[in-house]
């Protein structure tokens, strides 16, 4: 088996890096405007960790979702120093607070995607390419894009149902660590 190149890996951990900076916009201050700058920096420091991926340990996108989650979380942690210094705007206790429970709730986001990653690694690629679709249109629109029938779809949509349930994703996900749905 070749080794995979950088190119070989960057349609996969562009979608991840974009998924990750929208996981937490509203964070620490971060904005819609921020999403870019965020995206830019996941996927810089996944090139300047690619050197030491080993397809024998992980997946390609396992490894850069750990290297991206490494680099949110300390993203995330100076967005937070510097609200706690004062800076940004943020000054009272309770802006403190609040900016506290969003590093949380990052966190709690960045262990879904990889409670996510590991029910849909167990999928087939049919499968996975459907929930890749769903991120970004409505079933009948997955079903155009595809060209495969709805009924088709929603059989796969009920497969994604199951292996998010079997990984322990299910409607109670996020209520279940104090944090409301």
């Amino acid at each position: 088996m070749p080794e995979l190149t950088f190119e070989d890996a960057y349609p996969v951990v562009r979608t991840l890096a974009r998924q990750k900076a929208l996981a937490v916009i509203g964070c620490c201050g971060l904005c819609q405007a921020d999403r870019e700058d965020i995206e830019s920096d996941l996927l810089l420091d996944f090139y300047l960790r690619f050197s030491k991926f080993d397809s024998r340990r992980a997946s390609v996108r396992t490894f850069a979702s750990r290297v991206m989650d490494k680099k949110l979380k300390s993203i995330l942690r100076q967005r937070s120093a510097r609200c706690r210094a004062g800076q940004n705007g943020l000054t009272s206790i309770d802006d403190m607070a609040l900016a506290s429970a969003t590093v949380r709730q990052a966190e709690e986001r960045q262990q879904f995607w990889v409670d996510a990653g590991r029910a849909l690694s167990s999928l087939p690629p049919g499968a996975r390419q459907v929930a890749q679709a769903l991120c970004w249109g409505s079933p009948a629109e997955v079903s155009r894009s595809l060209g495969r029938s709805r009924s088709r779809i929603y059989q796969r949509i009920e497969q994604l149902r199951r292996a998010f349930l079997t990984a322990g994703i299910g409607p109670d996900y996020f209520a279940a660590s104090g944090v409301a749905p």
